[in-house]
């Protein structure tokens, strides 16, 4: 049951974090000047281009960690369990194909050298971060469901 606490927990902040910068930062990055939006883009876009790496793979070894036989999980837990994990290699993959091209750029902005497409590329990461984000709240909210089933 520690496992799956840990599991939970890991997704579950995940989640949140990126909750908030789809539904909080990045709204507040778009009332500001460009030039404080831009520079509050390529902040946030080095930090979390940092961080998340770690915590998604970290979070999804988690969990598949509970898909194997050690872990001693009912038919259905498992089941549950895979589909979680299924979604969150899921949101790997799209992550390294869509937002994180577009946000290695973003991380490299400067008010002075932010090219003329800077909106158009910011919205394009947003969407890929929305269907993310999704992805990642309907695996915490499967993995949750998996626990329960224990």
């Amino acid at each position: 049951m520690i496992l799956y606490l840990i599991a939970v927990l890991a997704l579950g902040l995940m989640c949140g974090s990126e909750l908030n910068v789809a539904a909080i930062a990045h709204p507040t990055f778009e009332r500001q000047q460009p030039e404080v939006h831009v520079l509050m883009s390529s902040s946030f876009a080095r930090l979390l281009g940092r961080a998340m790496p770690f915590w998604m793979t970290g979070s999804t070894l988690l969990n598949l960690l509970l898909v194997l036989p050690f872990a001693h999980l009912s038919a259905s837990a498992r089941h549950f369990a895979g589909i979680a994990l299924a979604l969150q290699i899921f949101a790997v993959v799209f992550s390294l194909i869509g937002p994180v091209p577009i946000n290695n750029r973003i991380a490299k902005w400067t008010p002075q050298t932010v090219p003329e497409d800077w909106v158009a590329q910011e919205h394009r990461w947003d969407m890929y971060h929305s269907i993310r984000t999704c992805a990642l709240i309907v695996a915490f909210a499967i993995l949750v469901l998996s626990a329960s089933l224990g």
